[in-house]
């Protein structure tokens, strides 16, 4: 299950690049607590419609054995009008993709970018490491 939700607070202005940072991320995750990553951005005058990419990178001494899904997602951005200023939070499960292995803690980073409606990027910013603890 992967949510995105999108927040808004102010009127728009120019067509400038977006700009994207962390607010708040829950780390270390519990068993069977969800990863949940509250991005701030700005500059987003043309975000609704667009994209955030989030890419995960196991950092592992050990990799696991038999990994399901993707390590790079893109998730449309929900619809909204009028803003260049908000918040996203992105949201995965521990079970099946923040952790694989009862036997070891798995460690991730995420890089986080958004692509806006005409194509303009943010900058990739880097989550730091999170580690998901082993029951």
């Amino acid at each position: 299950m992967m949510v995105i939700a999108a927040g808004s607070c102010s009127k728009s202005g120019g067509g400038s690049k977006p700009k994207l940072s962390i607010a708040s991320i829950n780390n270390p995750i519990q068993p069977d607590q969800d990863l949940d990553v509250n991005l701030k951005f700005s500059n987003g005058s043309n975000l609704s419609g667009g994209w955030l990419v989030a890419i995960r990178t196991r950092v592992n001494e050990i990799p696991p054995i038999n990994t399901i899904g993707g390590d790079t997602l893109v998730l449309q951005l929900p619809a909204y009008s009028g803003t260049n200023k908000g918040e996203l939070e992105f949201t995965q499960p521990y079970q099946s993709y923040l952790h694989y292995d009862d036997h070891i803690n798995d460690t991730l980073i995420f890089k986080f970018a958004v692509i806006d409606a005409n194509g303009l990027s943010s900058d990739t910013i880097s989550s730091p490491k999170i580690v998901s603890i082993s029951p």
